[in-house]
């Protein structure tokens, strides 16, 4: 196995455009004290922070000799409970928290103490950083991850059903035991990881991974999960359970500038809980009183967000692209600013379409059926199966386009 070089707080990645700093927010919570502490890195850095297709945050434009500094000011805001284990808190669920009217269960009550025992279990440090848990709440709206241990709720949220690398299990657990039943399966994984002699950093690296581990904690593989549709979690608002509201915004290609995060410090700290990041990188404000959705809706327009649907902006990504990386060959998202706009005219939803300015392919969603790749010679655009060579950005554009037209 190749090293890790999974960044994180206290290991820099370096770009082109400086450091980058990898912020994990199991569940995908801020709150405004973490949310202060990371802007406050923006403006160290180059002022930019990237939402993840992990719901995390990355700060760009650090120096490498800003690790300890950095460590220090999310230490100080909560977001670095355990600095051993600062690469290895990779836990995501709906952004609704449980609130969302077709979750059985409150996420938040599994998150939490599977993120505190994360972080207690020595051994646990060492798994690798692209390690991933998921706490399914019944909602569907996590959305399609390869995740290598997912908690899954049943039977009204009364259990939880373990899932190892997209196969069902036998396994199941109650709420209050399904934490240990998840870091048992990561337990389990670095056992067999190091017994094989070989590493791995996923479940499915493994030589029969999932059926191994199951059988290592006493049950089996029932076979590959049943594909169930996801909820999209789109901007605009959405009526909870309980009768509030929880209102979404959408970032531009993922990225929020200092004034943004100033903007929304402050958004926060007029009573609204904490923002809650999800893997289709958008923001989500829960517990909103239905007198106030209108008014926070503007608030988050104004900030250049978009929290509206039918925007363009939906299902389009891009990697970092010129200026950012020194492989890039393409300014992939001037070219993805023009396509949002293009992709509005669509009477129809807009598949997923994800640029990247190399052939490595970064930041491309699992599920993303369109794809824009620059290499060396051509510009490869993969649509519905086809990959077509064109010369140019426009090209590009242009052969896009013409599907558009014909939905």
């Amino acid at each position: 196995m190749t090293q890790d070089r999974c960044p994180g707080v206290l290991r820099l990645h370096p770009a082109a455009d400086g450091h980058l700093t990898r912020i994990r927010l199991p569940g995908g919570r801020l709150d405004v004290t973490g949310l202060r502490a990371v802007a406050k890195l923006a403006a160290r850095g180059n002022g930019i922070v990237e939402l993840t297709s992990r719901a995390s945050l990355q700060v760009r434009g650090l120096r490498d000799q800003d690790a300890r500094w950095a460590a220090d000011q999310l230490w100080g805001a909560g977001l670095l409970p355990s600095p051993r284990h600062d690469r290895v808190r990779n836990i995501l669920a709906s952004p609704f928290g449980g609130r969302h009217p077709a979750a059985v269960l409150l996420a938040d009550e599994i998150v939490t103490p599977l993120d505190r025992a994360l972080c207690e279990e020595t051994e646990l440090a060492l798994l690798p950083g692209r390690f991933l848990f998921v706490v399914e709440d019944g909602s569907r709206t996590v959305g399609r991850q390869r995740a290598d241990v997912v908690l899954v709720a049943s039977e009204g949220g009364e259990r939880l059903r373990l899932e190892l690398a997209g196969r069902r299990t036998t396994l199941d657990a109650a709420p209050g035991d399904a934490p240990k039943l998840a870091l048992d399966a990561a337990h389990a994984f670095r056992a067999l990881s190091r017994a094989d002699d070989a590493g791995g950093w996923r479940i499915d690296d493994l030589p029969d991974g999932a059926g191994r581990v199951a059988r290592a904690l006493g049950g089996s593989v029932l076979g590959e999960t049943a594909g169930v549709a996801t909820r999209p979690v789109a901007p605009g608002a959405l009526e909870q359970s309980d009768g509030r509201f929880a209102v979404t915004a959408l970032a531009p290609l993922g990225r929020l500038e200092h004034a943004t995060l100033t903007a929304l410090g402050a958004l926060l700290e007029t009573g609204v809980t904490s923002l809650r990041l999800s893997p289709a990188r958008t923001l989500t404000l829960v517990d909103v009183p239905a007198g106030r959705v209108g008014d926070l809706v503007s608030d988050l327009e104004a900030m250049g967000l978009v929290a509206t649907p039918d925007s363009g902006w939906e299902g389009i990504s891009a990697c970092a692209g010129l200026g950012a990386c020194a492989s890039a060959r393409m300014d992939v998202r001037a070219a993805a600013t023009r396509r949002a706009s293009a992709r509005q005219e669509r009477v129809d939803p807009a598949p997923a379409e994800h640029w990247t300015a190399c052939e490595r392919g970064c930041g491309r969603p699992v599920s993303a059926p369109v794809t824009v790749t620059a290499t060396s010679s051509d510009v490869l655009v993969e649509l519905a199966g086809t990959t077509t060579s064109v010369a140019s950005v426009d090209g590009a554009l242009a052969l896009l386009a013409a599907t558009d037209r014909r939905r």
